[in-house]
């Protein structure tokens, strides 16, 4: 089924008032998802978009649907509070949507008040040998590094990310404003608090929670005395 032009103004609106509930509703951040072969995704993307009208064929018809979704969600959202948006910066290799038309739709997302460009890969079937890179540690974290360079927004760095100190480089490096955890944060809830004591030392401890940060530090104390730390 294809959406026709009544439809996707019916989304637009639905867009505008989720905004509307999400500020509401008191959350600080909005982040609209343009990835993963998602709706919006599947606009910007020539693997799947095969419309015949204003909203297929061209770069600007394909993004002219995910633009209009930012400029509603950005009218509703108050200037004072972020709003990212969630790119697969790459279909795939040399298949489909490109880190070049990632950089040049952040350039458009940047004119329209958004703070943040989420910064992912894929959500594409695609032939075997045309596959995502592979899956190294911080796989994805270049195509922040080039969206930023080249686009001149702010990004966030995401994918493979599990140490502190990794994190703390793509931030120091410039590759990235910002990284985002997602299985890692579920594998370990205290990643948080446990990178604060390794990147900031004893000071670490203030940013964990006080119902049982007390007794935590005091257990620290008391192994690395049995240590002889």
């Amino acid at each position: 089924m294809r959406l026709d032009e009544s439809d996707l103004e019916l989304l637009v609106e639905d867009y505008r008032r989720a905004t509307r509930l999400a500020h509401v509703a008191g959350f600080d951040v909005l982040e609209l998802h343009c990835a993963h072969g998602y709706l919006l995704h599947s606009f910007l993307s020539p693997l799947t978009n095969s419309r015949d009208d204003a909203y297929g064929g061209s770069f600007a018809n394909r993004t002219r649907f995910p633009l209009r979704i930012v400029a509603a969600v950005r009218s509703e959202w108050p200037v004072e509070k972020p709003l990212f948006v969630r790119i697969s910066a790459v279909d795939g290799v040399d298949i489909g949507w490109s880190l070049e038309d990632s950089i040049a739709f952040a350039r458009q997302l940047a004119a329209r008040g958004v703070d943040a460009v989420d910064c992912s890969s894929g959500g594409m079937k695609l032939p075997r040998d045309k596959q995502v890179v592979s899956r190294t540690l911080g796989f994805q974290v270049p195509f922040a590094a080039s969206i930023r360079k080249e686009a001149g927004i702010a990004t966030v760095a995401v994918g493979l990310i599990v140490e502190p100190k990794q994190a703390e480089t793509v931030i120091s490096s410039g590759a990235a404003d910002l990284v985002a955890l997602a299985r890692q944060a579920l594998f370990n809830p205290n990643w948080a608090a446990q990178a604060a004591l390794e990147l900031t030392g004893k000071d670490g401890w203030r940013l964990w929670p006080d119902p049982f940060r007390w007794w935590l530090e005091r257990r620290a104390r008391t192994l690395e005395k049995l240590r002889g730390e």
